[in-house]
This record gives structure tokens, sequence and C-alpha cells, in this order.
């Protein structure tokens, strides 16, 4: 039987890793990748079907893909099938040649790609079904995860997926196991050296940052001049503003740097990371007290998750790395048990709801909000202040409480993400 430590440990490391660019089209990429490396020759392909599921469809429909200026599924999956580097997982896209570039042009002009969206799917789902002109077919799916390939099928007549056919991996809900104060104790009483290795988490996206604070006319130069000015302070909460704003900028313009994920998302990553940096910055803690609050904030962001699923129609930045990222800004500021708890309804109770309209640009806003109101959500908390756990969807528990916000998220919000979709598809075909 596996220890708490090495369980958690274990989910630390796999649910924390670097991803270049957006994660919706790597998964794309990645699954195809996994064909592509399959084929011999590409030039025998005669169709390739990409099928997602809504939320995928979404947020990969206007985000920028890694160095170069095109967008959308259909470029990535092209550009997996021609790089055929499984082995880098969600890094597949990070260093695509010209001539690459150049050939995936082509095959998404072809018109051999064809996209389309599972519909009243409510998991991550991406299936890449290819077909070559003796007839024979690579089948690749991926579920609940963007690096989760669960099925890799070769011969004829394949049948297309049904996700609902596939049960969910227990380890999924691992974490779910574990209360508030299990995952406290184990982020106090860990060998701190066995946590270090989340450092490379503000290393990889404060260089985001750098890169969006270089941006002309971006949000984070603006915030930076507005310093400058004296109409924003230089404190904790306007730097973890900047922070997560410039990072999440550079990332979804198509910066070719990777940003350490959390949770399956390279925003929730940013949000969690570049939140607790801009705190542990100005408050001066050591190395150490910053590994256990890192710890302590992606495993409350996967136990969010694991409830909210992978992705939603309401911002996962907002509504789960940003309630971790709080959760562990109380954590590294030394909030006992019901403080943090505390803090966490105080961000449930302020900005549920905020809803996630795709993967661009644009989202830098969200994640400035969320990580504003992260830091001032706990410090709120660490003066006594919180909302009262009988008002909306709250609770007194910690389990009732993401309960509570998983089925909002997923029941609650169907309707609201057939609208986002419909206003998004209408918005596309107008430009």
């Amino acid at each position: 039987m596996i220890s708490p430590t090495n369980e958690l440990i274990s989910i630390l490391k796999k649910e924390v890793v670097p991803a270049t660019g957006c994660t919706e089209p790597i998964a794309v990429a990645y699954a195809a990748s996994v064909a592509g490396k399959m084929i011999e020759d590409l030039s025998k392909i005669v169709h390739i079907d990409v099928c997602v599921d809504p939320g995928l469809f979404k947020n990969g429909l206007r985000v920028g893909i890694p160095g170069i200026k095109e967008r959308g599924l259909e470029i990535a999956a092209a550009l997996g099938l021609i790089v055929a580097k499984p082995e880098k997982e969600l890094r597949v896209l990070e260093a695509v040649t010209p001539e690459e570039n150049t050939r995936g042009e082509a095959m998404v002009k072809s018109g051999v790609i064809a996209l389309s969206v599972k519909g009243n799917c409510n998991r991550l789902f991406v299936e890449v079904l290819v077909t070559l002109h003796d007839g024979s077919q690579i089948k690749v799916v991926t579920l609940d995860r963007h690096n989760n390939i669960v099925q890799v099928q070769e011969g004829k007549n394949l049948k297309h997926e049904a996700p609902e056919s596939i049960s969910i991996q227990a380890s999924v809900a691992a974490i779910q196991n574990y209360d508030l104060m299990g995952i406290m104790d184990f982020c106090l009483h860990t060998k701190a050296e066995a946590l270090s290795f989340l450092h490379d988490g503000i290393a990889k996206n404060m260089a985001l940052a750098k890169e969006g604070l270089s941006y002309e006319g971006g949000i984070g130069k603006a915030y930076d001049a507005m310093i400058e000015e004296g109409i924003l302070n230089s404190h904790m909460v306007t730097r973890a503003e900047m922070y997560c704003a410039a990072a999440s900028e550079a990332r979804m313009s198509g910066s070719i740097l990777p940003a350490m994920s959390s949770a399956g998302s390279g925003n929730h990553g940013i949000t969690v990371f570049l939140t607790i940096a801009a705190v542990a910055d100005v408050t001066q803690r050591s190395f150490e007290e910053v590994s256990r609050a890192l710890a302590f904030a992606n495993l409350i962001t996967v136990y969010i998750k694991s409830y909210t699923g992978t992705l939603s129609a309401m911002c996962g930045c907002g509504v789960a790395a940003g309630i971790g990222a709080s959760a562990g800004v109380a954590f590294l500021l030394g909030a006992n048990e019901q403080t943090i708890f505390k803090s966490m309804v105080n961000m449930v109770g302020s900005i549920t709801g905020l809803i996630c309209d795709g993967g661009k640009e644009g989202c830098a806003y969200k994640l400035a909000l969320s990580a504003g109101w992260a830091v001032k959500a706990a410090l709120l908390a660490i003066k006594g202040v919180s909302v009262h756990e009988n008002n909306g969807i709250l609770a007194n528990s910690f389990k009732t409480l993401f309960e509570n916000l998983g089925l909002l998220c997923n029941e609650g919000m169907a309707a609201a993400n057939t609208s986002i979709l419909t206003i998004m598809e209408k918005q596309l075909k107008a430009s």
C-alpha cells in the first residue's frame, strides 16, 4: 500500500509538468504525434478525423500555437503528425521548424483534416483517426487529462470512440481521499528537499512573465507603467496581478517558452506559481517555506479540479488555481487550517461564475483578477473576515464546498457552455 507521502509526491510530479503552448491544441498535437510516429510516409494519408469535446474545441479555437502565426486545432494536428515526437508529450511543439510549419500549413489547406465536436461530452476527449490510401487506419484517443492516451489502435473500419464507454482511472480521484488537514500535514512535515523541484515552476513561469512584460501594448507593460506613474503600488497584490497577466499573455500569444502547468493547465500553473512568488518576494519567505506553500497550493488546485473537471464553462484560473493560490498564500503566511479554509470560502463566495470563453490573449485579464483577489482573499481571512459559510453555494466543510462547486461547474453551467460555444462559432464565421 502506497504511503500518503509517496502518493501526494507522485500526484505533484504527475500534475506539475512543463507544457509549451496552450494545453488544448497541444493535447491534439500530442495525440496526432503518437499516430505520426506509426506512419512511415505521411503522403499516404488520405484523411484525418479530429474529434474533440466542446470544452477543448472552445479553448483551442483562437489560441496561439508556439512560435507560429497560425491558430487552431487543425494546424496543431498537422504539426503533431509531422513532428511525430510523442516522447515530448506536452512539449511536442516547442521546436517546430519553418519547414515543418510550411508542411503543416499545406496539410491544412489540402482539406485532408476534418474537425468535429463530440456533442454532450463533459470529459476532456481527443480522438485522432488517420486513414491511409490502402484503407488502413490508426486511431489515438486521449481522455480526462491532456496527456492521458488511453487507446492506440491499428486496423480497418475502426469505429469512433464513445467517451462514456471508457471508465475513469481510479488515480484521477486519489486526491479526494485526503482532507484539508491531511494535505496540510503532508506539506508541513515532508522533507523539504522532496518538494524543492517545484521551484522550477517559478523559474519557468517568471521567464514567461518577463517576456510578456516586454510586449508593447501588452497588459504587463501597462501595469509596469502604472507602477512607475504611482497609480498602482508595487506590493504583493499588484505584483501577483502583473506577473500572472504578463506570463499568460505571452503564453497565449504563442511564446515558445514552456509554462509549468498545474492540474493540466499552463494558465493554472502561472496563477499558482507566480501568485505565491509575488507574496514570497515581498514577505521574504525562505526557500523551504516557499517549497511547502507551492506544494500546498498545487495540491489544493488538483483537489478542486477533481470535482470541477479538467475543462468547464467556468474559468479554472478563478475557481481552481485562484482558490489554490489563495490557500497557498494563507499557508505561506502561517495561517491555521480554519483561516486557510476561510480564504477558500472568500474565493468561492465571490468570483465563482467567471466564465471560460476559450483560450486567447484575453485570459491574461482573468488571471490578473484571479491572482490579485487570491491574495486579498487570504489577507482578509487572516484578518478574520470571510463570507459566511451559509451563503449561497458555500459550505462549512472542505469536501462539501468543492462538491457544490463541481456540481455548479458541470451540471449547472452546461447550458452556459453551449451558449458560449454558439457565440464563439458565430463570431468565427463572421470574421
